[in-house]
């Protein structure tokens, strides 16, 4: 009889030795959530695993969500490289290896004859990692430089996906993507119970909590199911610190961060035509408001939540180095589409990229939107269905 999904998965981790468990770049907390409490359960199991937040500091980890995962925000070196040589007719006296100027240069020295350049040849060595579990993640391309520079790493090691957007390619070799879920943290929480309720303890029941609350903006969303209220009872009925989740999530904002919100709330622009929001801040903002760049992902979630008929949001930071420019979008519209004219990088929920073609801000401003609602126009009946 054949493995369901869950139980596939199961088999997997067991048999891994080594694990990338990763997200996409520009993880919300939901993804982020889901990342910690997988990693929580493998470390209970002794599993070996490495955690990567794409362009993630681990001091920038919200401070309500459990510790105990070690999160990096790169790759580090995916597999060795051998350089081979045949000493069997020429045996070796002596090695060294020297670094300069951004080369390697290796001596070796015969005890007697020489080699020939057919005596050496170079291989790589094994996958760092024999198994990628992959969270919130719609596709290769969301996970940014895993995606650019490993892209053959993902294409021959087993793939454990787990989601919860319509918008997710079930690019693994095992999908674990439910779309009745109104978090991935919702979907981990399923995996885990299935698999031993034991694994949801307090901290991970924490974790998974603090992604369904920041998904729902505390079951505020209109997607919540009766499953989605129960499961959230069990978690609290195990432990997990909802008071400490709220308090994290918007009691504890800083008057800076809220100056920031304020001032960008207040240049929201609207185009009903193609149901596209916008605002704009710049470095005086930041000056004035004493504000630091970690509040930005702040100003985003409120200009949804201003807006929540707009299918479309982009937020426009203006500094010495160009316009930055984040870009939101829901189903069917698809963000990466959205910034394509620009080059952005992301996934179908949200892009980035960054203007430097006009230095005034008004100009900038006026460039980006007037591109992005030509995209925009041209998915003129998709918007009109939505």
């Amino acid at each position: 009889m054949a493995l369901k999904p869950n139980q596939q998965a199961v088999e997997l981790i067991g048999r891994a030795k080594n694990i990338l468990l990763v997200t996409r770049e520009q993880a919300d907390t939901d993804a982020i959530a889901s990342v910690l409490a997988l990693g929580l359960v493998l470390k209970k199991l002794n599993k070996s695993f490495e955690t990567v937040i794409p362009g993630m500091k681990p001091e920038s980890l919200p401070n309500f969500l459990p510790k105990g995962v070690e999160v990096m925000g790169g790759l580090p070196g995916m597999r060795p490289m051998r350089i081979k040589l045949n000493v069997k007719d020429v045996p070796l006296s002596e090695l060294s290896y020297n670094v300069a100027d951004g080369q390697l240069e290796i001596t070796v020295v015969p005890k007697h004859g020489e080699w020939k350049p057919n005596d050496v040849a170079f291989a790589h060595g094994d996958d760092r990692y024999d198994l990628v579990i992959a969270v919130g993640a719609a596709d290769m391309g969301s996970m940014g430089e895993l995606f650019r520079n490993q892209a053959d790493f993902l294409y021959r090691t087993t793939v454990i996906n787990f989601d919860h957007k319509p918008t997710n390619e079930y690019w693994g070799q095992v999908n674990l993507v439910d779309l009745n879920a109104v978090s991935t943290s919702e979907v981990i929480h399923g995996f885990l119970t299935e698999w031993n309720r034991q694994h949801v303890d307090t901290e991970v029941a924490t974790a998974i909590l603090a992604g369904m609350i920041s998904q729902t903006r505390s079951f505020r969303s209109p997607n919540v199911t009766p499953k989605t209220l129960k499961t959230a009872s069990e978690l609290v009925e195990q432990g997990a610190r909802r008071a400490d989740i709220v308090q994290g999530l918007w009691r504890t904002q800083s008057v800076s961060t809220l100056k920031l919100w304020g001032r960008a709330l207040s240049r929201l622009e609207y185009d009903t035509q193609h149901g596209l929001v916008w605002a704009s801040i710049n470095d005086h903002d930041f000056a004035e408001s004493g504000a630091s760049h970690e509040a930005l992902e702040g100003v985003v979630d409120e200009l949804i939540a201003y807006a929540p008929e707009a299918k479309a949001v982009c937020l426009l930071t203006h500094g010495r180095n160009g316009t930055m420019c984040s870009v939101h979008a829901q189903a069917p519209l698809s963000a990466m589409e959205l910034a394509r004219p620009f080059n952005g990088t992301g996934d179908r929920q949200r892009a980035t990229f960054t203007h430097t073609g006009h230095t005034d801000q008004q100009e900038a401003t006026a460039h980006v939107i007037g591109k992005i609602k030509e995209v925009l126009a041209g998915n003129a009946p998709q918007v009109a269905m939505a």
